[in-house]
């Protein structure tokens, strides 16, 4: 074969390769991370960031860590609203990190599955990002901190008199305060009406959605949606987490901070809310079981939380006696 041959030979396989890959399918969803100051020192806080990009018509759902991301303690997060971009659903989260052993580590983004119509639910590739984090010795020369002696200093003026009375001054204005404060919330305690617990409302909105037998008849949307809104209100008043319009992962979120929950209680109430939108999103059809099922892990949560505050409200009154 000649020369001529050989290059147009070439030519003619990169121009059939390059077709192949431009027809290649965009991925349903893609994922960025992002390290902002990716060399901190020990116990030095830092943020990651992770963006999800998904297709039109794409559910994505994204796995909130507990207490730590790789080797780094999670000490805040956050949920951006979601935005539209190149005619893709960005869904952003953030995350402030700090780590305590210097050196160099792999932060891999946290799971993200997602369900396209017609279709198995999918793990999405993760992104893995690398940060260093250097000691606070640093390497500077010791050499350097030599200086030469300083002279001596003028005798300060005894404050102290002035501190006795000024602090004696404070808590007298505090005592005074204090007192006229309790009174007032004594005597509001004597008039108001004792809220009720958020655990009997919720047990009764129960015991009501069970009377209606909407499974029975047919109506799981509106059984499922109903009990959704029974526990999100139940949240609201018993953990002050005022947010109807959340959507299921931002409403995990918000109610995963701090210790107000614990980590069995989060992943049952993680799985009954993604069943739930399942129905009502996804035109899941369910059977009787798995609405009695629903219905149960409901039930259960509620008891479950509230037994958590009549025992720690108990110890709290012995430890007070």
């Amino acid at each position: 074969m000649s020369r001529t041959a050989s290059w147009l030979l070439a030519l003619i396989t990169l121009a059939g390769s390059g077709a192949v890959v431009a027809d290649e399918p965009a991925a349903p969803v893609t994922m960025h991370a992002r390290v902002e100051s990716d060399h901190p020192t020990i116990g030095q806080r830092f943020r990651y960031l992770m963006e999800v990009s998904a297709q039109p018509g794409v559910e994505v759902v994204v796995t909130q860590p507990a207490d730590r991301l790789g080797d780094f303690e999670i000490v805040d997060f956050g949920v951006d609203p979601p935005v539209q971009r190149d005619g893709q659903t960005v869904v952003s989260r953030w995350w402030r990190l700090v780590g305590w052993s210097p050196g160099d580590h792999a932060i891999e983004s946290p799971p993200v599955k997602y369900h396209v119509p017609g279709e198995e639910q999918r793990d999405a590739p993760p992104d893995t990002q690398h940060v260093t984090v250097a000691s606070v010795l640093g390497d500077a020369n010791e050499t350097t901190d030599i200086r030469d002696i300083a002279g001596p200093e003028a005798v300060p003026r005894d404050l102290r008199p002035w501190y006795v009375a000024g602090g004696t001054l404070a808590a007298l204005i505090a005592l005074v305060l204090g007192v006229r404060w309790l009174r007032r919330r004594r005597r509001r305690a004597e008039t108001a009406t004792p809220p009720r617990a958020a655990h009997e409302i919720a047990a009764e909105a129960l015991r009501a959605l069970r009377e209606r037998h909407l499974p029975e008849v047919g109506e799981f949307k509106e059984f499922y949606s109903t009990l959704s809104d029974i526990v999100r209100r139940y949240l609201e008043d018993r953990f002050g987490v005022h947010a109807p319009e959340m959507t299921t992962e931002e409403f995990l979120a918000a109610t995963s901070r701090g210790a107000a929950l614990e980590r069995s209680h989060r992943a049952l109430l993680g799985a009954f809310l993604a069943e739930s939108d399942l129905v009502k999103f996804a035109r899941f059809v369910p059977s009787l079981g798995d609405s009695e099922r629903a219905f149960a892990a409901a039930e259960r949560f509620v008891d479950d939380t509230a037994e958590r505050e009549r025992v720690l409200a108990e110890d709290g009154a012995r430890a007070a006696g």
